[in-house]
């Protein structure tokens, strides 16, 4: 029995249906709507050179698959491999550029979902 998640979140497999766009996509920073903005990053840390309408749909399918589970004011990173939502690092903070740490700066302390839908 299906039940109605207080977060609003909806379990879909953001990351097939990305790759379905970007195949090579792993990682998809997106950043509040007033920005515009969405970067996807390639494994070797490099941003991928993609036109502006795929951009803002795979934002959209990332604000649609977490729905109110996150606070999209605040950049988000969505980590394809593990289905996995992240708070961005700030400017100033390791990580915020993906090659600086060799991790995308994904941490513990700013994971918001895991692919489960765990929070």
């Amino acid at each position: 029995m299906l039940q109605n998640s207080p977060y609003g979140f909806r379990r879909t497999n953001i990351g097939a249906e990305i790759r379905g766009i970007a195949p090579t996509a792993v990682l998809v920073r997106v950043f509040p709507v007033r920005r515009s903005v969405t970067h996807l990053f390639e494994s070797d840390f490099y941003r991928m050179l993609i036109d502006r309408r795929t951009e803002e749909e795979v934002a959209r399918m990332v604000r649609r698959g977490f729905g109110r589970a996150a606070d999209w004011r605040r950049a988000h990173d969505f980590y394809l491999p593990t289905e996995t939502l992240y708070l961005t690092p700030e400017p100033h903070q390791n990580g915020y550029v993906p090659e600086d740490d060799q991790s995308f700066g994904l941490s513990l302390s700013r994971r918001i979902f895991i692919g489960c839908g765990e929070r």
